[in-house]
């Protein structure tokens, strides 16, 4: 290792000029990317990064990390309060326990990142590398704006400075996004901001919905942490939709589509559609699909009398779904359900899904909807069954203007083959 590890010095290559357009530039921050044993703890030997891999992964934490603050708090931000050294080492830093740190913010000013040897532009590095980004920087932040006083409260009882001993499932009932975020306050915070931009608001919801003891700390850092943002003029929630739809669109990360938490049977347990809301004219709908659904009232009042009131889309497993029909007699009086079963297949990678009728099961919702049966197999059963969909959040036309705090709360279908023929609504957990 020692003769890997000599202090090298900068040299003016094609590459110290992309780094220098890019960073020194337009943000004063100095991309280290030479050996220099001063950046590292001195009980320690890491190596160089191979040059073939600074470039792109310094173009990640532009679009990662960056683009996302620019866009939402401007480009001053970043350039006042942003760090100033960004330095790149190939290897993990293991300390004597043999625990690996992908980074390590100091000063202040600099972020270490750690292991850029395995660099990979896919979901298998690149979330995991602006995870450490927005981890170091929350460090950075706190020690420009005071982390709130609130957040060392929600969870006091439960923090262990020998977090290494700390069970992974143990920190999650007890209200921390992982055992390293159970150390100490400053580390849940930076650890709890981390995950929230980078695995997203329906992992969190997940996470909160699978803790035991730690839901209601959970969603209390959570909302400290949006305030904390707020504070700072920063819409926290514009924020995360911006890093999230990068992880989405550009890393093609699966695990931040609706199709993958569709597929986890949890948070998400329904999709309400009520073509007389609101949100219909302010985001608009679906020709094609406003037709079929006017089909299906229209079908039902011919047959019964009775109004349909709307749809929704019960995920009652990872691979069911409950077809749900609220309707009233016909001069709107009473409330009743209708219910309807199908199977629902769902390819993660490439965001398909598509429905199957199945054999209803049996009760009272199942016996109302037996009276339109033939009203729905010839509307929206066949919609639903005729087509392969693709599952996203609402956000999926950038003409959407809707709001970021929509973002994962509002998800739908488009028809693979015809994309303005879609359906959409807000989700429950």
């Amino acid at each position: 290792m020692s003769s890997l590890n000599a202090d090298s010095t900068a040299s003016n290559t094609a590459l110290d000029a992309w780094l220098k357009a890019n960073f020194l530039d337009p943000y004063n921050v100095d991309v280290i990317y030479h050996t220099n044993s001063y950046f590292h703890e001195y009980d320690r030997n890491v190596t160089p990064p191979d040059p073939s891999v600074v470039q792109p992964s310094m173009q990640t934490v532009l679009s990662g990390y960056y683009a996302p603050y620019n866009k939402v708090a401007g480009e001053s931000f970043l350039k006042k309060y942003g760090f100033k050294q960004l330095v790149l080492w190939g290897s993990t830093s293991y300390d004597g326990s043999l625990v690996g740190y992908a980074g390590t913010a100091s000063g202040g000013i600099r972020v270490n990142i750690f292991g850029l040897d395995g660099f990979s532009t896919g979901p298998s590095f690149v979330p995991g590398m602006l995870h450490l980004i927005h981890h170091e920087y929350t460090h950075i932040l706190q020690q420009t704006y005071t982390m709130p006083s609130d957040f060392q409260q929600f969870t006091a009882a439960y923090y262990n400075a020998n977090w290494t001993q700390t069970p992974a499932d143990t920190s999650h009932k007890y209200g921390f996004v992982s055992s390293y975020a159970s150390e100490n306050p400053v580390e849940d915070m930076a650890e709890t901001n981390a995950y929230m931009l980078v695995s997203g608001p329906s992992w969190f919801d997940y996470w909160v919905k699978t803790s035991s003891a730690g839901a209601t700390g959970l969603r209390e850092k959570e909302s400290s942490i949006v305030n904390y943002y707020n504070n700072m003029g920063i819409d926290y929630r514009a924020l995360q939709k911006e890093v999230q739809l990068y992880i989405k669109d550009t890393v093609k990360d699966p695990s931040v589509t609706f199709p993958y938490w569709l597929n986890r049977g949890t948070p998400y347990t329904s999709l309400t559609v009520n073509l007389t809301d609101n949100m219909y004219n302010l985001y608009g709908q679906s020709t094609s699909f406003a037709e079929e659904y006017k089909a299906l009232q229209d079908a039902i009042k011919v047959q019964t009398g009775w109004l349909a009131t709307g749809i929704q889309l019960l995920f009652t497993s990872k691979n069911t779904m409950t077809l749900r029909i609220p309707f009233t007699y016909g001069d709107g009086t009473g409330n009743f359900l209708g219910d309807f079963d199908f199977s629902m297949s769902i390819n993660e990678t490439t965001g398909t899904v598509q429905f199957a009728k199945v054999t209803n099961k049996t009760g009272t919702t199942y016996s109302n909807g037996s009276y339109f049966a033939s009203s729905v197999t010839n509307t929206i059963q066949a919609y639903l069954t005729s087509n392969v969909f693709i599952g996203d959040w609402l956000q999926y036309k950038p003409q959407y203007n809707v709001p970021a705090n929509m973002f994962t709360k509002t998800g739908g279908f488009y028809v693979q083959s015809d994309p303005d023929n879609y359906f959409y609504g807000p989700l429950s957990e």
